[in-house]
């Protein structure tokens, strides 16, 4: 059994070590990455689109966007954003959901957000003050991490 759990973790460490990113056009990335791009980001001039793969390039895990003002979008295998960081302004304040937006404003001085994460535990809020909060998928204040 011992010899088998060895070999399995050798084979996942292989398998991660080859994980590579591939620089490919804007085009190529999924159609609702497309679409939330252009919808949202239609003011800046796009850098680099980029490909995560692993398993020597024959699976997708995701993709990112990277924009010359060092904004990047990072975007799941099926196009829907998964993460955004604004490096020189905050994050879009149409993109962050209502209640987050209301909570900050209420309980951080309306601190600009500069990172939000979505997770299927919930969202991460990254401010420009550095604090970082925690929200359940409702939307409700669980913590800072």
């Amino acid at each position: 059994m011992k010899k088998i759990v060895i070999a399995l973790a050798a084979f996942l460490t292989a398998l991660s070590a080859n994980a590579e990113e591939k620089v490919i056009s804007f085009n190529a990335l999924p159609m609702a990455a497309q679409q939330f791009a252009n919808a949202n980001f239609a003011g800046k001039q796009m850098a680099s689109a980029q490909m995560d793969t692993t398993l020597f390039g024959a699976i997708v895990e995701d993709y990112k966007v990277v924009y010359t003002d060092g904004t990047e979008i990072e975007f799941n295998d099926s196009g829907n954003w998964t993460k955004i960081k604004a490096k020189t302004s905050s994050i879009p304040a149409d993109l962050v959901p209502e209640k987050i937006r209301q909570y900050v404003k209420a309980n951080f001085n309306n601190s600009p957000i500069v990172v939000l994460e979505r997770k299927s535990s919930g969202y991460k809020v990254e401010l420009a003050s550095k604090q970082e909060l925690k929200f359940d998928p409702n939307f409700i204040f669980v913590g800072l991490d």
